[in-house]
């Protein structure tokens, strides 16, 4: 009985054994593929909105409510629409790109339209819809005017004619904004398909080749990131040729011939934008480059912080990262002309098309009337926008023209071609190589070989001294770098130990069993031969403790082991180790070798690069290797008997071994003491609006006097737009049947008010592009002498992807986004404010209804911009995930690669992507929910104003001119209202960029001499001597953190040469961190000739 009770109770025990490893190994794949982080987003494939939901977009209400509340996250913004698949996206944008690289000129951008031809077509007949729409109204103008000018008019016709009016403009909202739905689901689709095209392409080149990482996050961040931003005005654009045929037939109609005055004005306009569009595209093209050659350096200075400060390197870092600043800003700024250029040319071309009209007719001495007059205004001004959109459209397809090439460029480098792997199982050899030479990406030779056979199972140790082609001899075999000639065969699948441990930023199991299914025997077996059951035991939480990003809170002898542990775990029929045992002291090197390496792997291929020649009499075979080439190749006792320079240190270390091997026999056992309890910060998340302390520093940066020396032509402009239509009104009223031309001194007025205008508006946009450049420029200075003066402590505890998005995607905005939009907010402001004096010119009737309508839009304003700057940081926050999971791919490409992890790594992008695209997708259909309802304020205003109107000539007396004015100028209310309420929040929205990169401004610094407590000067010939002392000294890598270095004494005087060992973990590393006061010490001191270390500047030091 109790045999059978037992025999049940160990059935039901591996019966729950494997329910928790399958659960655990569920949790691994997981956590690899990046789900820990935040839930992957549903998508919605059976659930349909109402039709009433549809119209008015009202899905994305809840998350503006949730929003305004300050606490929206990404489970609060309901489920991912099945149009917007990123797997989908990504899919067929590859298969339709694998068919274009069949042709002989592959290009992508037919790529796109081929694989998004359909919504292209939906969203330009929707524009088209709502541009005849806005056309209608100019063409009703002219019958309205006539109507004003009867003496005695039909009363119901002008309500008839107010009618008309609203239902064209709610036909031209609408239009207008499924156009933006169907375009930015559009333009996300194609930036998804891209995103995964790069992040592919990145994981099929080799390691050699990837050495501009900085260009690879420009082409993710921001290249990619173009056609969302540039693709609505492609289509607004492309929908103006229709615009102009149906505005010219229109002006044929009224005018005649003379409508041939304004054809040729638009074709020189043309010719210009031409120009000005190849000046953009050459000088946009100059500053990517620049952009990409800054973020490299600046990536690389951030991988290699330690070594910089350690050298004092930070000020000629600083000043050659600031040199290639200014250089980038140089181009932006010859950029931002031309683009400005363009857009005045687009802005002013109906006011410049009625100019040269009406000029002909005058100085010709044609006949007016006075509803001929008005009705052309107002088709000059309905032209505007698509002309505008035009001119948006020549500078969009420069960009994406660029954009698109980049990627295309990079989607088409050389790939990585599969390691050779042989199908001959019966074959003694696992590698082969013959007459083979291996290049770097520069063509310099990296590794040649006439002849190389190494047998299944043996033990093969590589030798030679630093730089003489080791690691080349490793890539070669691992394929990364390009073969020239010659032949490799691969007789089975290889594990890859690389020389710099690469770790993930999750648990040590995690990192360990990488993406194998956990299994707890091979586990504790791989953990136990790589020596980490005793770190496993004392680390927080055992294997589940999280390892930070590049194993920041572990020692380097950890980090190479867990390294060791998970090719163990890993192994497969050839285990190559470069340089395993270089951050292990003798005794944990010597188990390692001969418990993983002999052991373990016994019935495996094994070769294994080192410098420590302990261990080479226990390998089958040994190769030196010396100038990129094979030097020897042969056993331990053909070296020995060599001339080769190696085999004299060989016999050297020999003489010494059995002193250590009897060491290692009396050693006892240390526990680890280096371990930093560190963990990676979560990115800090603003709430609420964003402070005008943002605003205030960001003006303080580009400088108070500037920016109102900037003002003054702003001002002039709103003075001339309101001369230029009061002087048109002057004219018209002077128009009768005697006078069939009016007085024409108003019409030269208006003409010099017009010439004004079109002045000044370029001068606006140059004055805020010099003044964006420079907020940019000292902003940029201030931050990276910010990260040049910080703690070694920030690195450990924040992830270079988040870093490096700051610099990439947050500074682009800053430099390219937000001087424009201050421009057109104030030029919108500018614009109002000049109809609102000339409607109240017409009637001040007016004047109440007007100030109710913007009380009505401030405080709908307030309500919707807190709700938008929450899912503008939500965006951002679930932005950086991108970047984090992009550089960690790039470091550990080899290692992936070997462990055919390329797909679940692509995978992990994909679900990070998707949380990404939900954020941005919600708050653009808010943005959309939001410019509804404006324009439904703007038809309000237009159509009381018409209908006041009306009332007014019915059965009051009304100034026919300025009614007419204000006809022609109060239809442009809701787009402009709708513009100006989108630039506030554009404008806001961006405003976040400034005030992410200001929480730099908030990290913990190098305290300098004016801080210091009890500083002391120090003699210019400091140090003399080189003492060094050490009383008590104790340090802890941050506060709250148990101590590593407990009470060290120590006195070394000058001119000793001192070498620090010590067992895995017992704090070499924190020793030199000390040294040098990476972190200010937990008690006791350091002297250096007698002078307190904590006393002087960090630099200094």
């Amino acid at each position: 009985m109790s045999s059978l009770s037992s025999s049940s109770h160990s059935e039901i025990s591996q019966k729950e054994e494997k329910e928790i490893e399958l659960r655990e190994n569920k949790e691994i794949e997981e956590r690899v593929e990046g789900t820990y982080e935040i839930e992957e987003i549903e998508e919605v494939k059976k659930k349909h909105p109402s039709i009433f939901n549809l119209i008015f977009f009202r899905r994305s209400f809840p998350q503006i409510i949730k929003g305004r509340k300050g606490s929206l996250n990404v489970e609060d913004i309901g489920q991912m629409p099945s149009n917007l698949n990123i797997e989908k996206s990504y899919d067929t944008l590859l298969k339709t790109w694998e068919k274009e690289t069949q042709k002989k000129n592959p290009s992508l951008i037919r790529a796109v339209i081929k694989r998004e031809w359909w919504p292209f077509l939906l969203s330009f007949i929707a524009i088209t819809i709502s541009q005849i729409a806005m056309l209608m109204f100019p063409l009703m103008l002219q019958f309205i005017v006539a109507w004003v000018k009867e003496d005695e008019p039909k009363k119901w016709l002008g309500f008839v004619y107010c009618g008309i009016i609203l239902i064209t403009q709610m036909i031209d909202s609408f239009g207008y904004e499924f156009c933006c739905k169907w375009i930015f689901t559009l333009s996300m689709r194609v930036r998804n398909g891209l995103i995964g095209l790069i992040f592919e392409k990145a994981l099929k080149l080799n390691s050699a080749g990837i050495e501009d990482t900085g260009k690879l996050v420009n082409l993710m961040s921001n290249d990619a990131q173009v056609l969302v931003e540039g693709l609505p005005s492609v289509i607004l654009g492309g929908a103006a040729p229709l615009m102009f045929i149906l505005v010219y037939i229109a002006l044929g109609i009224i005018v005649k011939i003379w409508c041939l005055v304004p054809l040729g004005v638009m074709a020189i306009f043309l010719i210009l934008n031409g120009m000005f569009g190849k000046g953009i595209g050459i000088f946009y093209d100059k500053f990517v480059h620049h952009k990409d050659r800054r973020l490299g350096f600046f990536g690389e200075i951030i991988r290699n912080i330690k070594f910089i400060k350690y050298n004092s390197w930070e000020e000629s870092m600083k000043k050659r990262l600031n040199k290639l600043r200014n250089t980038e800003l140089i181009r932006l700024v010859s950029f931002g002309m031309f683009k400005g250029a363009l857009i005045t040319l687009m802005v002013e071309i109906g006011p410049t098309m009625s100019f040269a009209m009406f000029l002909t007719m005058v100085l010709t001495e044609q006949e007016f009337k006075i509803e001929t007059v008005y009705s052309c205004m107002a088709i000059f001004n309905c032209i505007k926008l698509p002309f505008q959109s035009f001119g948006y459209l020549i500078a969009c397809l420069t960009t994406i023209k660029v954009s698109l090439t980049r990627i295309k460029n990079f989607l088409l480098t050389p790939e990585l071609k599969p390691i050779p792997i042989s199908t001959k199982p019966d074959s003694e050899y696992a590698i082969e190589m013959n007459d083979v030479c291996y290049k770097f990406p520069d063509g310099e030779t990296a590794f040649s070989c006439d002849e190389l056979k190494i047998k299944k199972g043996e033990l093969v140790c590589v030798l030679g001294s630093v730089g003489s082609g080791k690691s080349s001899f490793v890539l070669s075999i691992l394929n990364e770098l390009e073969k020239s000639e010659g032949e490799c065969i691969i007789n089975g699948s290889v594990t890859y130990g690389s020389q710099t441990a690469w770790l993930m930023n999750t648990t040590v199991r995690e990192n360990i069993c990488f993406l194998s299914p956990y299994k707890k025997e091979h586990y504790d077996e791989s953990t136990h031969n790589a020596c980490l059951t005793r770190d496993l035991q004392i680390l927080r939480g055992g294997d589940m403790y999280e390892v930070a990003e590049r194993g920041a809170n572990l020692s380097g002898g950890q980090r190479q082991r867990i390294s060791i542990a998970r090719a163990l775990y890993n192994a497969k029929d050839i285990v190559i180790f470069d340089d395993p045992l270089s951050a292990v002291d003798f005794q944990v090197g010597s188990f390692i070798f001969e418990h993983a390496i002999e052991k373990q792997l016994a019935n495996k291929t094994r070769i294994v690069v080192t410098n420590q020649t302990y261990f080479i009499d226990k390998a089958d075979r040994i190769i030196v290797i010396e100038n990129k080439k094979i030097a020897f190749n042969g056993s331990i006792e053909e070296l020995r008997n060599s001339t080769l320079e190696a085999s004299q240190f060989v016999k050297t270390v020999s003489a010494k071994k059995k002193d250590n091997n009897k060491k290692e026999e009396q050693k006892q056992e240390t526990t680890p003491q280096d371990v930093c309890e560190t963990v990676m910060e979560e990115e800090h998340r603003e709430r609420g609006r964003v402070a005008w302390s943002v605003y205030g520093k960001y003006l303080r940066f580009g400088g108070i006097l500037f920016f109102l020396i900037c003002m003054i032509p702003f001002i002039m402009r709103t003075g001339a737009l309101v001369c230029y239509n009061y002087f048109i009104s002057q004219w018209s009223n002077g128009i009768d049947d005697s006078h069939l031309q009016g007085d024409t001194k108003w019409f030269y007025a208006h003409c010099y008010a017009y010439a004004s205008e079109f002045i000044l508006m370029y001068i606006t946009i140059t004055a805020m592009i010099l003044f964006g450049a420079s907020a940019s420029k000292f902003l940029h200075m201030d931050l990276i002498k910010r990260i040049f003066k910080t703690k070694l402590g920030f690195f450990d505890v924040t992830p270079l992807g988040r870093i490096v998005n700051y610099f990439s995607r947050d500074f682009h905005l800053i430099d390219s986004k937000i001087p424009s939009q201050i421009d057109q907010f104030i030029g919108q402001c500018c614009s109002l404010l000049a109809t609102f004096i000339i409607i109240f010119m017409a009637s001040y009737i007016l004047i109440p209804i007007v100030v109710i309508v913007i009380v009505v839009f401030l405080i709908f304003h307030t309500f919707f911009i807190k709700a938008s700057i929450e899912m503008q940081r939500l965006e951002g926050l679930t932005r950086s995930p991108i970047f984090i999971h992009f550089d960690q791919t790039l470091l550990g490409l080899a290692t992936i690669r070997t462990s055919n992890g390329q797909e679940t790594f692509l995978n992990a992008l994909i679900k990070k992507m998707k949380n990404n695209t939900l954020s941005y997708y919600t708050l653009q259909m808010a943005k959309i929910w939001y410019s509804q309802r404006l324009e439904w304020m703007g038809f309000t205003i237009s159509t009381l104003t018409v209908l006041i109107l009306v009332i007014l000539k019915c059965w009051f007396n009304v100034d026919t001119g300025m009614a007419s004015v204000a006809l022609m100028n109060v239809t442009s209310i809701p787009a402009s209202i709708c513009i100006f309420a989108q630039n506030i929040v554009e404008l806001e929205i961006t405003m976040q960029s400034t005030e992410r990169v200001l929480q730099l401004q908030n990290i913990p610094v190098e305290e300098t001499k004016e801080v210091i407590q009890n500083y002391q000067e120090i003699p210019e010939d400091w140090p003399k001597e080189g003492k060094i002392e050490l009383k008590g000294y104790q340090f802890r890598y941050r506060e709250g953190l148990p101590l590593v270095l407990k009470g060290v004494d120590a006195v070394i005087n000058d001119k000793e040469k001192i070498g620090i060992v010590g067992r895995t973990g017992s704090g070499k590393s924190t020793m030199m961190a000390g040294l040098f006061r990476i972190e200010e010490p937990a008690g006791g001191s350091i002297l250096v000739d007698g002078i307190d270390t904590t006393t002087i500047p960090m630099h200094t030091l």
